[in-house]
């Protein structure tokens, strides 16, 4: 089944696509969440915990956190996630939370929050509940990092993993582009 593997699940481009549009027409706080969440792989915690000081919106980076002991990092913040960030802001309940995606209190908002509002929104666009849960963003990432060709090595660093055997699993959902791969280089005569 698309989007699924024995041993993680994630969302295929298309789905997600739908997914994205759907937030953006029903919120911009579950939009910024959903986007920022696939494009940087991070766990509910960590997008429900992002903290103001960690996003250089003018500089175009985000400091992402990470937890369960994997390797926090600036990254890059491309404009459209900014403009995102920059809409939810404008509106966001308590201006004074030090917390992006805070409670009308100013706390971080509830992980448990989060993940109805994407089963919800994934419902929306007609994904299966079952495959729903806020996890599936950074398995997408890193699948669909797998898929286009980028080195084990830079989905491992994007996605905050310590140890490249955590990134090993996406390859093995891209295993078509392994054996392609390999087709290509013993048609240049790399492989004998």
């Amino acid at each position: 089944m698309p989007g699924n593997s024995n041993r993680i699940k994630f969302f295929t481009r298309p789905e997600l696509e739908r997914i994205l549009a759907v937030a953006k027409d029903c919120s911009a706080r579950d939009y910024a969440m959903i986007l920022i969440g696939y494009r940087h792989g991070m766990r509910a915690t960590e997008i429900c915990r992002l903290e103001l000081d960690h996003l250089d919106l003018d500089g175009g980076h985000i400091l992402v956190v990470r937890l369960k002991n994997s390797i926090t990092t600036w990254q890059k913040l491309p404009a459209d996630e900014a403009a995102a960030l920059r809409a939810w802001l404008a509106v966001r309940p308590n201006q004074e939370s030090r917390y992006v995606f805070c409670s009308r209190r100013g706390l971080p908002l509830d992980r448990g929050l989060f993940y109805l509002n994407l089963r919800k929104i994934a419902g929306a666009a007609g994904i299966p509940p079952e495959r729903c849960r806020p996890h599936a963003l950074k398995h997408s990432l890193g699948t669909h990092l797998a898929e286009a060709g980028i080195p084990v090595q830079f989905i491992q660093r994007r996605l905050g993993h310590r140890s490249i055997g955590n990134t090993m699993i996406y390859l093995s959902i891209a295993d078509g582009l392994v054996d392609r791969a390999v087709e290509e280089a013993a048609q240049n005569g790399f492989v004998v």
